[in-house]
């Protein structure tokens, strides 16, 4: 993965990857078909630990504000820590329309976190954090993806406007709003 994030798909090589690996390119031909093959494997095991760690952030949330707070700020340190991941994965999803294999791991890994932001906000409104109608849910862990790709792509190419929090007052309202019914 951190040699696709660096290089992008298309400038990545099976020799590259297996240098970095310290591997032979048998051995990496052994496990992987192609860098199609090496690059959906290796979004299947990098969605898992980032929504893992996110989800895992957010639902000590005890209220909604710090649960806006905390989305704004995994946003923030997602692009801070792995630009080069965030901007792999806008190009895989450009891939994705020419790949069904990529695209096929785009579906589950998406369809996965909506299912798991989709639990975390129904924990939260049964415990008084949001006030979301069951039946809105995913439409707005929808919007909540939608405002997050669009503001992550922003980033992407002017990352110290992360750091301009008048950016992030409208967010943070929409967001209130949403949670507030």
């Amino acid at each position: 993965m951190a040699v696709l994030a660096k290089k992008g798909y298309e400038h990545t090589t099976i020799t590259d990857v297996a240098e970095s690996a310290k591997v032979s390119r048998g051995l990496l031909h052994y496990y992987f078909e192609d860098n199609e093959d090496v690059a959906s494997k290796g979004l299947a095991f990098g969605f898992g630990p980032m929504w893992d760690s996110s989800i895992e952030s957010l639902s000590t949330s005890r209220s909604s504000e710090k649960l806006v707070n905390g989305m704004i700020e995994i946003l923030k340190r997602n692009l801070h820590e792995n630009p080069d991941f965030t901007s792999l994965l806008f190009e895989m999803w450009v891939i994705s329309r020419r790949s069904n294999m990529i695209s096929k791991v785009f579906q589950e890994g998406l369809e996965e976190v909506i299912s798991r932001f989709k639990n975390l906000l129904e924990f939260a409104s049964s415990l008084g954090v949001v006030k979301v109608k069951a039946e809105e849910v995913e439409g707005v862990v929808r919007m909540l993806f939608a405002i997050y790709r669009c503001m992550a792509i922003q980033l992407i190419f002017n990352p110290e406007k992360a750091k301009d929090n008048r950016r992030w007052v409208p967010i943070r309202r929409i967001l209130l709003t949403a949670f507030k019914g």
